[in-house]
Parts: C-alpha cells; structure tokens; sequence
C-alpha cells in the first residue's frame, strides 16, 4: 500500500493524521487552520492518492482546503422531519452572494428573514428560530464563508435589534458550499429536491464505479457499513477482496479493519483515541451530567436489553443479526429503568414515551437503530451496538476504543 502511494516511512504517521483530520474536518481555513493547510500543501500528491481511495478529492487554494466526500455513498438513513439549522444556512448563504466583502450580523440576518418571507416560509422570530438561524450562521463561520471580524455571532441570542458585530464574507467559498456533478435537467435545476426528497437528492448523487473504493469510502466516513446496506457487487467485493485491499487502506489511515459477518468497521486504535479530538464532536458513549446523561445511560440499558430479550433475525429486521422489539414494549422497558434509576432527570423519569424518542435519536445518529413502520412500529437494533455493555457501578461506561464512539 506504501508503495501505491508513493510515500516513504517517513510520512505514513504524517499523512494518516492528515486524511482523519480531513475526513471530520472537511474545511480548513487561513488564519484558523494555518498549520494544518501548510501539511497539506507540503504532502499533497501523497494526500491526494489515498484520499482516491476512498472516493474523496480536495481542493487546495492558499488559505482554504476544502475535501469534497462521494455524499452519494452514505449507507445511514437521513432522519425525517425539515433541519431549522440547514434551512437557515442555505437561506444566509444565498443572500450573501449579494452582501458586500463586510457586512454587519444585522444585516445579514435581516436579509436571510426577508428571504425567507419570499419563499413563504413563516418567520415567528421565537426562541428556537433564533437558535437555529444562530446553528446555521455558526456553521458557515465555521466553513469560513463568514468570518467575525469585530464581535460573535453569539450576540445575536442576547435579543438585541442590531448586534455590534461586523462579519468578512468571503464570497468564493460560497461556490464550495455545494456539492460536484448534480444531476440538473434542461432548465438546470437539480432532478431531486432534497426539500422534498432528501434521500432522492441523495442517492443520485454521482458514485464511484469501483465497488471496492465505494465500500473504502463507507467505512472511512461511517461508524460501521451494515452489510445489508450494499449492493451485490460490494458485497461480493467484501467477501474477496477486503481482507487484503480493504485492511490496506485502513492501515494507511492509521485504523485497522475489523470485519464479520454483519458488516465491518475501520477502527481507532486505542492509543490514538486517547490524544482526542480526531474523530469528530458525535460522541457514543459519553460521561455527560443533566438531561443527556440520562438519555445516554438509558440507551445503553435498552441495548442490554434488547440484546437479552428482542427478536433477532426477525421477518422486518433490516438484516442478519439485528434484534427487534415493538415501539410499546421499549416505552414499557424504558418506564421501567425509570422507576429504578432514581438519579435520571426528572422530565424523563416521569415521561418514559419522550425519553424513548430521546434515545431514539441518540442510537439513530449512531446508526445502530432502525425503527420500522407499519401495523405496529418495531425498534431494530445493530449487531454492532452489542459491542456497548454497561458496567454496573458506572453510568456510563469508559469509552471500548472503537471508532463508533466519535465518528457521527
């Protein structure tokens, strides 16, 4: 693998870092991420033929590196329900085409509500909407579309009409906001909305055609690639060829292959786990007080308890190994723990329905649930999740070293 790639001994550690960093990180940006931007300039050629690997290329510009990931590739399901946050980044980012090089918050955020107006989307200026126009705006800063010259974005939650604070935009990275090769027809617009089809938009997104970097691209991006989740050829490319090419391109990332036969995983040492920080904010399990703790605590309990008691292999399961259980006996269980775990938040012990659409959220951002309608909602957890165990002393649990843990 060394050898395809061009590198020498010397720059495997180098360059391994660099491509996990990238894979959370997918943005750096001058003046933030000068460090970094200056490895990747240095070591670019090596960068970018394991990157090919796994289906991702980079775009280098002196005070930007932004890596474009195969999107179309993602095997976890996109959750239903509109993202607040989302919908106020791409409301700011398509009036910011028309802002000057600086612009005041206010006048940013008042031409993102007009915007919204225009597309009759009902603008109630409540707590949470601010919340998420705040989510949004912070998440361009952190792409660098935006930058707080004078001031945070944060003063905007303070309540204040026109919060003194001044933003740089920077009006190119705009065109990287966007991912490459859309399917557009004849007018050219996109071929799927992802407003009213976001798993549509996603799936025709362009793939590559290599059956063995799509599977190298899933387990780089994904916590664990599910084997019922891939099609013929890439289940076909897992049985013969991932125990040496797919362990290749692990080790050059630094991670090792862990496979079986539900699925398999490119995991973290647990040395590296320990420097922290590498494998992004998403976090499972985690040691957390108030309200989250809670959820986090009883999610482990429930995957103790549907490992012992759920239907396994069952005629709904999403595929071999996961464990089944109805929506109302998880309720059921959850009241349950309730009653006995005296220390969980109040809101929850009292409402084990919204604590289970707590936990819900929690293992489905994980991809370790999946919940199937129909006559009767079933809970389907992974193989995977039965990696997790809680110890009887502690909340929850220290971390098992695997990549799961930060990945999502």
């Amino acid at each position: 693998m060394q050898a395809d790639l061009g590198w020498s001994g010397d720059e495997q550690q180098d360059i391994a870092l660099l491509a996990q960093r990238l894979q959370v990180r997918t943005w750096l940006v001058g003046g933030r991420d000068d460090e970094l931007i200056e490895a990747v300039h240095r070591h670019l050629p090596a960068l970018r033929r394991l990157l090919a690997r796994v289906g991702c290329t980079v775009t280098v510009e002196p005070d930007l590196v932004r890596m474009h990931k195969a999107a179309g590739l993602r095997c976890g399901r996109i959750r239903q329900g509109a993202s607040p946050e989302g919908m106020w980044l791409w409301l700011t980012a398509a009036v910011l085409e028309s802002m000057p090089p600086k612009a005041k918050l206010g006048q940013v955020v008042a031409a993102a509500r007009a915007a919204a107006a225009e597309v009759e989307i009902p603008v109630t200026q409540s707590r949470a909407e601010l919340h998420a126009l705040h989510a949004g705006l912070r998440m361009l800063c952190d792409r660098g579309v935006l930058e707080e010259v004078d001031g945070r974005i944060e003063a905007l939650l303070e309540g204040q009409e026109d919060p003194p604070v001044l933003l740089r935009v920077h009006h190119t990275r705009l065109l990287h906001l966007l991912p490459r090769d859309v399917a557009v027809d004849e007018h050219g617009q996109w071929l799927a909305d992802p407003a009213d089809d976001a798993q549509g938009w996603l799936e025709q997104l362009p793939r590559p055609g290599d059956p063995g970097v799509r599977v190298c691209a899933m387990l780089a991006d994904q916590a664990v690639v599910h084997a019922c989740d891939l099609d013929p050829d890439e289940r076909h490319w897992i049985s013969v060829r991932l125990a040496d090419d797919g362990a290749a391109v692990a080790e050059a990332f630094g991670l090792r292959l862990e496979h079986r036969m539900e699925g398999a995983a490119f995991v973290m040492p647990e040395e590296a786990l320990c420097a922290g920080g590498l494998l992004g904010p998403f976090r499972f399990p985690h040691r957390q007080r108030n309200g989250a703790g809670t959820v986090r605590h009883a999610a482990l309990l429930l995957i103790d308890c549907l490992t012992a008691e759920g239907e396994r292999d069952g005629t709904m399961a999403p595929g071999p190994g996961w464990c089944g259980a109805p929506a109302a006996v998880v309720v059921d269980r959850l009241g349950e723990m309730a009653a006995r775990h005296t220390g969980w938040a109040g809101e929850y012990r009292a409402q084990p329905a919204r604590l289970a659409d707590h936990v819900q959220g929690l293992l489905e951002q994980a991809d370790l649930l999946r919940v199937t309608d129909g006559y009767e909602a079933w809970w389907w957890l992974s193989p995977a999740a039965a990696r997790w165990t809680v110890v009887a002393d502690q909340p929850v649990p220290p971390s098992p070293g695997s990549r799961l843990e930060e990945t999502l």
